[in-house]
């Protein structure tokens, strides 16, 4: 009887206890803040996928399937880097500028009212004389001609003109100077060539018309725009395009 009387006290206190155990189990706990997964790694990865690196197996500094020239400087072999790549082909463009027709009415010289003559300023930057590319002035009445153009027609009031119509001699080409706005025109392009060959040889400002020497063999320059140069072998007549890259 003693021993039921005791399990009786001490049922309500392991109640008691089951119960907090549980209240504590369930209790809801606060959320971890979520880590996003450095990724970094893998999408640099991804990356160098997308663009893989090509493999250089020929040229001047690689020669799995390229012959390799040598050059005996002094008695000494020394490995041509330029093998296979000399002579006009070798050549590098480095920059080509626009060369311009300017041609610009000076409103200050005064006019006469009978048979007024205007004031021009022109300069022809791509003229094959150097001595014709500086700026000159040329005066013209209605239906003048000079070296460089025939004023054809003035717009406007005559003493205070809008603009004139210009023929061009050298082109036959008909243009319309503003009276208050130079009139610009690309009319041809020079460039500078650079020979690695050599030294980096420089060909500076080379035109149409001008010559060089590559590799003992001259070239004429027979056009240049603002992403090529042709070269024409003096002897041969052969042309060589030189692109910019």
């Amino acid at each position: 009887m003693l021993g039921l009387a005791g399990a009786a006290a001490y049922l309500p206190f392991l109640v008691s206890s089951i119960r907090a155990d549980l209240e504590e189990s369930i209790r809801p706990t606060k959320a971890k803040e979520f880590q996003a997964k450095d990724l970094s790694g893998d999408i640099a990865l991804l990356n160098r996928a997308k663009n893989p690196s090509s493999v250089i197996i020929a040229g001047p500094e690689h020669n799995t399937f390229n012959p390799v020239g040598w050059l005996n400087r002094n008695g000494t072999l020394v490995k041509d880097r330029f093998y296979g790549r000399t002579g006009p082909n070798a050549l590098i463009i480095k920059e080509t500028r626009p060369l311009y027709l300017r041609i610009a009415f000076d409103p200050t010289k005064e006019l006469k009212e009978e048979n007024p003559r205007y004031y021009f300023a022109v300069t022809r930057e791509a003229a094959v004389k150097k001595s014709e590319r500086r700026k000159v002035t040329r005066l013209a009445r209605h239906r003048d001609k000079n070296d460089i153009f025939i004023l054809k027609e003035i717009k406007g009031n005559p003493m205070k003109p809008d603009s004139f119509v210009i023929e061009l001699l050298d082109s036959n080409k008909t243009i319309t100077v503003n009276a208050l706005q130079e009139y610009t025109e690309i009319t041809g392009h020079e460039a500078d060539l650079v020979y690695p060959p050599s030294n980096d040889r420089k060909f500076t400002s080379q035109r149409k018309g001008d010559k060089i020497s590559v590799e003992k063999r001259n070239y004429e320059v027979v056009f240049v725009s603002e992403t090529e140069v042709v070269l024409s072998d003096e002897k041969t007549s052969k042309h060589t395009t030189i692109n910019k890259g």
